[in-house]
């Protein structure tokens, strides 16, 4: 069985991509010699079957809280393969990480998470050019959705392992020339139909709106169909068996 370590930054929606391809089958375990927890569970394509770790939320590979050294120390224990989930309205702050973990020499896969906020932000990613430029597989998804799992499933065989050349002092340009080669920016006004999107995804708000949708759509049936009754199918059922007496 191989074994897939999650890696990000804290609050990318590592969790719930970690959610999305493990199902409800988890442990939840104390690194030993911590207090610090990570999740692990199972993941079934084809004939393959992965043990996937969910480690504690870092920004980088040089620690500073005991979380970022439980990071490190499963990272140094070794795995198959890494997928790295990113902030894509972030990307910056993201890639600081995201070049640490080339240098690991290790199979690596992107996914590039929040990729519906994108729209509403007004940030445009290429990501046919963001794979060029790292030479790795990057896959937008939408944790909260579902959108990309699939493909992401569908393509850790293609996770692939560079040493990525930059010196250190250099990491900082590097991310820069990265992120200007990969984003653009525009001033973007939601839209109702963004509005009603993000309602109908959230779900303090998704599961009233549904029911609303439920009963308006309920009203509109049965008026549709005792409008129909009243009067087109009544009517013509009544001439029909009851023809005018001439």
């Amino acid at each position: 069985m191989k074994k897939i370590l999650l890696i990000g930054n804290p609050n990318v929606g590592k969790s719930a991509i970690f959610s999305r391809l493990t199902g409800l089958d988890v442990i939840t375990s104390n690194y030993p010699g911590s207090t610090v927890d990570f999740t692990k569970g199972f993941l079934s394509t084809g004939k393959e079957k992965y043990e996937i770790i969910d480690i504690p939320g870092t920004y980088t590979l040089e620690p500073t809280s005991k979380a970022e050294e439980v990071a490190v120390k499963m990272l140094a224990e070794g795995s198959d393969l890494i997928i790295n989930v990113i902030d894509a309205t972030n990307l910056e702050r993201n890639l600081n990480l995201t070049l640490q973990l080339l240098k690991q020499n290790i199979p690596v896969i992107i996914s590039l998470n929040f990729w519906d906020e994108t729209k509403h932000l007004g940030i445009s990613i290429d990501v046919a050019e963001f794979e060029k430029k790292l030479n790795i597989p990057v896959i937008p998804t939408c944790a909260l959705t579902g959108e990309g799992i699939k493909e992401l499933i569908n393509r850790i065989p293609c996770a692939k392992s560079k040493i990525y050349d930059y010196e250190e002092e250099e990491k900082w340009h590097e991310i820069g020339n990265i992120v200007t080669h990969v984003q653009k920016l525009s001033h973007r006004h939601h839209t109702f139909l963004d509005r009603l999107e993000e309602i109908s995804i959230r779900p303090l708000t998704g599961i009233p709106f549904a029911l609303i949708i439920l009963f308006l759509t309920t009203l509109t049936v049965r008026f549709i169909g005792e409008g129909l009754i009243n009067y087109i199918l009544e009517p013509l059922f009544n001439n029909f068996y009851h023809p005018a007496i001439i």
